[in-house]
């Protein structure tokens, strides 16, 4: 896959290495690996925190959400609400964030070059084969553990189809539910797909049979998630990654489905189109595909977003506090509702829109700056390039539908991921002698 990996070279980057290898198999110990790493990063980086706007911004972003915090420590309970509800829930809530914005600050200098940044992305594809193959155990062959190794240390909980009745059918491997595993197998995927495509242009045949392989299996597993944001990640990566060549065969396809959708809604048509699809595909992606075309309006999180946008009208600036959305929907609704299904929402709430405008413009602005940067330069336009600018997009506008951010495993590469567009702008100044 490319060049060959040289680990040589200061200790920290390889426990990056390693805490980067075991964060969706073992993510315990991958983030406790991750702690040197991150404060010799801080270290070597010191100099640069207050000179970088991305930097100054989030930490504008994190002095309101502590403030918020110790507000509501030393507020007295004003409504029904704040009676049972936990200000030590709003200090649980910054684990979320603040330490997240330390990697992205430290984690930059394991990210500088093409070179370190090429090592990660195949690191992370290594770490997802543990993954795969749960997953595809777990799927064909019923095998759900839990599974445990260095006597208990590492467990592997799989999800059973009886435990799945509110989620569904699909392929969990070791996430909580298939909307996390199948998060997670789009993010890796441009890795495996830029690799692919590299590895065929320098004509290396074993090691472009095996990221092939590699690839298959990808994609079938993020098939069998039955997420409706998976499978459309998948195919929003295609043409970032492919450009026109993806384009052949995506547009027969988006006709297709277009025609089939207006032709269902004709009266008296003789073939019944929707009826075939939910025979050939699983009874929950159907029904999700259903929603998602024709029933938008009834959409579930439609309504949460409402609900969320009137009780943020009450409380725009520093929020009601971190997981209140239970409490303040159970006065409406006797639906039990724990996040949003969006996380710029989710944190205006917790926090305010103040704090989370603040954090929201410092990664619009970077995907945006990167983007100019790695298709809009010659110097930089790279399929690796490609890589990270896709993980990293199809990633946060997947949190704009549904919040799987507070996985520790996903957070964390989220924030890795950012760090590596802004490694890339500054590498491409270097280059320009900006």
């Amino acid at each position: 896959m490319g060049q060959k990996i040289n680990l040589k070279g200061p200790v920290e980057f390889k426990l990056f290495l390693l805490g980067i290898f075991l964060l969706p198999s073992a993510p315990f110990f991958a983030s406790i690996i991750l702690i040197y790493p991150l404060i010799k990063g801080i270290i070597k980086q010191k100099e640069s925190l207050f000179a970088d706007k991305y930097n100054i911004t989030l930490i504008l972003g994190s002095a309101i959400m502590i403030f918020k915090s110790i507000l509501g420590s030393l507020s007295k309970p004003t409504d029904s609400f704040t009676e049972i509800w936990n200000p030590v829930l709003n200090w649980i809530g910054l684990i979320n964030w603040i330490p997240l914005f330390l990697c992205f600050f430290s984690f930059q200098n394991y990210l500088k070059t093409k070179y370190q940044r090429s090592i990660v992305s195949k690191v992370f594809i290594a770490s997802s084969i543990p993954i795969i193959f749960s997953g595809l155990s777990q799927y064909f062959f019923n095998l759900y553990g839990p599974f445990q190794i260095f006597n208990g240390l590492i467990i592997w909980f799989q999800r059973s189809p009886n435990s799945l009745s509110s989620f569904g059918s699909g392929l969990t491997s070791v996430f909580s539910n298939q909307n996390y595993a199948g998060a997670w197998l789009t993010i890796i995927w441009p890795f495996c797909l830029s690799n692919l495509l590299i590895n065929k242009r320098e004509k290396n045949k074993i090691k472009t049979r095996i990221i092939f392989f590699i690839c298959i299996l990808f994609v079938m597993c993020i098939f069998l998630t039955h997420s409706r944001g998976a499978i459309l990640s998948f195919f929003i990566s295609l043409p970032i990654i492919l450009g026109k060549s993806s384009l052949y065969f995506l547009i027969p396809i988006t006709i297709l489905i277009f025609l089939g959708i207006c032709l269902n809604l004709v009266p008296y048509f003789e073939y019944d189109l929707f009826g075939l699809m939910k025979k050939i595909l699983p009874n929950d992606l159907f029904l999700k595909l259903n929603e998602m075309f024709l029933n938008l309006d009834k959409s579930p999180r439609l309504v949460v977003w409402g609900n969320t946008l009137k009780f943020l009208t009450q409380k725009p600036f520093l929020g009601w506090g971190a997981a209140m959305l239970p409490i303040l929907y159970s006065s409406i609704s006797n639906l039990e509702i724990y996040h949003t299904h969006n996380l710029f929402l989710e944190l205006s709430l917790g926090y305010g829109l103040v704090a989370s405008t603040l954090v929201f413009s410092a990664i619009i602005i970077l995907i945006i700056n990167s983007f100019n940067t790695i298709f809009r330069n010659s110097v930089s336009k790279s399929l690796e390039n490609y890589a990270w600018w896709t993980a990293t997009f199809i990633f946060f506008v997947g949190q704009m539908t549904d919040v799987v951010y507070y996985d520790l495993r996903i957070s964390i590469s989220s924030w890795i991921m950012l760090a590596a567009l802004r490694s890339i702008i500054i590498e491409q100044k270097y280059k320009k002698g900006i």
